[in-house]
């Protein structure tokens, strides 16, 4: 692409294109999604973090007038679990339940209040299990287990990935660990170690629009309108599920009101699609505010973190112990604390260290996705503890850093990728910025200063468009990656504009739609502009030499 100051379409600012269907309510989302004869779906919760099902029995809710379905855990026969790392999640509780929300039956009916009260008349005995809630119980000697071997076995009615066979008997799901130096004779040059314990709570990630889903099921044809950041992976899902193959699962994308991550990977769509597939009518499942907060959330987490330094303020050793509580299911929990462990140093030059990272599993919420994956709790941890450590040795705390921050070459694992920016002159560039230097001129105000170590998520993407030219000139732009909010509609139209020499309004984006619009892994880890932009520019490139 052509230098930024030849580019006439990118780097404008300019009114997103679909700005105006917004803000009028033209925009069509996944709750505005209508079809003939189509019923309305609800989630039949558990009141307990633990329990066994004795009996789950809707006879009295198929009865009802108006009810249409009735999905319990003896219609799952011959259906595979799911999981974005482990497959250790089925579409309703077979066994037992693990947190208070986990789905136990769902009832689809022509309205949603007949479905509310069918609910209700669902019967399920319960025998109540100790639970664990927290780290510290779920670490504990003889804790009850979230995933026990017996249940386990008694739930495998297809694939199961389980944990590795070393954890099995405990509530460890997932151990990183990393290490380079020697971690012991580091804190022996130090002359100075200091340890901090930071912890952090469950965050939910509130989009505005929360999860929901519409279900077609025709023969062995599964239809979704869906809200997902993932279409392509929600597809796969869906395929291993169900048992079809990939042609025979369909999903369609319409507006999505906000994802953060929470809408990766797999949440309620297949249950969305059970219920469908057994009123054999489509079926519109939507989350209440409350139920997305039972869905998903951010992983809570503890980091342990012991430094140490010279006297002069080089860091010398650091060792770091991350747990990242998962909640009842693996979710994303081993992919997000491989990265919290990855990064738990920051962007510093320290010769000794080593890190272990651990995914912990509890009768609570699934932790999955969320904007930064381990990124945000492990950042926090080690920068407060930069800025404890240049107030102990009197240093400033901008002084501190730069004094260890890595130079570009240098590498931050042995045989890593070097590091190929200018740490030192965006941090002094902030500084800056932000009159680090000055004295306050304001009371109840402040200045800080932080340094973050994240890989870019385009790493190892596989992403793919496609640009069509129409017999006016006119242009429509394919791709799969799904705009929540963050402009990718009107930053990959100004992409191809730039590069057809055409004006915004002359290109059109098509609806997300996995029967044809090209493959894309998914829409997360800032990744849109850095691979799909790519993959677009290089679509218009063809198209413009077909033509020429």
């Amino acid at each position: 692409m052509r230098t930024s100051q030849a580019l006439k379409v990118v780097g404008s600012s300019l009114p997103r294109v679909d700005g105006e269907e917004k803000v009028t309510g033209k925009a069509l989302y996944t709750v505005d999604i209508e079809l003939p004869g189509m019923v309305y779906g609800k989630i039949l919760r558990s009141p307990f973090p633990h329990a066994k099902l004795l009996k789950v029995d809707g006879g009295k809710a198929e009865r009802l007038p108006g009810v249409v379905a009735v999905l319990t855990r003896e219609d799952l026969k011959g259906l595979n679990y799911y999981g974005a790392a482990y497959k250790d999640q089925s579409i309703v509780a077979v066994d037992k339940v693990r947190y208070v929300g986990d789905p136990v039956a769902a009832v689809a009916a022509i309205d949603e209040g007949t479905a509310e009260e069918a609910l209700n008349l669902i019967e399920v005995q319960y025998e109540e299990l100790s639970a664990v809630t927290t780290i510290d119980e779920a670490l504990a000697p003889q804790a009850p287990l979230v995933h026990d071997s017996s249940s386990s076995g008694g739930e495998l009615m297809g694939h199961l990935y389980q944990a590795p066979p070393e954890f099995r008997g405990t509530n460890l799901c997932y151990r990183f660990s990393y290490s380079k130096g020697n971690i012991d004779e580091g804190f022996k040059k130090a002359d100075f170690i200091f340890e901090d314990t930071f912890t952090f709570p469950r965050v939910q990630h509130f989009s505005m629009e929360p999860h929901a889903t519409v279900a077609q099921v025709e023969g062995d044809r599964i239809t979704l309108w869906a809200s997902t950041q993932d279409p392509f992976t929600l597809r796969e899902h869906l395929s291993d599920i169900f048992r079809v193959p990939l042609n025979k699962v369909r999903i369609i994308v319409p507006w999505v009101g906000g994802g953060y991550g929470g809408k990766l990977a797999v949440k309620t769509e297949p249950l969305a699609a059970a219920l469908s597939w057994k009123a054999r009518r489509p079926v519109k499942l939507v989350l209440s505010v409350e139920e997305s907060f039972k869905t998903v959330t951010r992983h809570p987490a503890r980091y342990c973190i012991k430094t140490g330094v010279s006297r002069d303020g080089r860091l010398i050793a650091r060792q770091c112990k991350i747990y990242m509580e998962t909640g009842a299911y693996a979710d994303a929990g081993p992919r997000v604390t491989q990265k919290a462990g990855y990064r738990a140093l920051g962007p510093y030059r320290i010769p000794h260290a080593k890190t272990e990272a651990f995914t912990i599993y509890t009768n609570t919420v699934p932790a999955g996705a969320f904007r930064g994956f381990g990124t945000l709790q492990v950042t926090w941890a080690y920068e407060s503890q930069m800025d404890i450590i240049a107030e102990k040795l009197g240093m400033d705390a901008l002084e501190f850093r730069l004094k260890n921050l890595l130079k570009k070459g240098e590498e931050y694992t042995p045989g890593d990728t070097p590091v190929d920016c200018n740490l030192k002159e965006g941090l002094l560039r902030a500084a800056k910025a932000i009159g680090w230097n000055r004295k306050k001129s304001k009371a109840n105000t402040g200045r800080g200063l932080s340094c973050c170590m994240k890989d870019g998520g385009g790493t190892y993407k596989v992403a793919a468009a496609a640009v069509k030219m129409n017999s006016d000139g006119s242009i429509v732009l394919l791709t799969g990656t799904v705009d929540v909010g963050q402009g990718a509609r009107t930053a990959l139209s100004q992409v191809a504009a730039e590069e057809l020499g055409v004006p915004l309004d002359r290109v059109v984006v098509a609806q997300l739609d996995t029967d044809v619009t090209p493959y894309d892994a998914a829409t997360n880890a800032s990744s849109s502009m850095v691979v799909m932009g790519l993959s677009v520019q290089r679509a218009a490139q063809d198209l413009k030499r077909q033509i020429l």
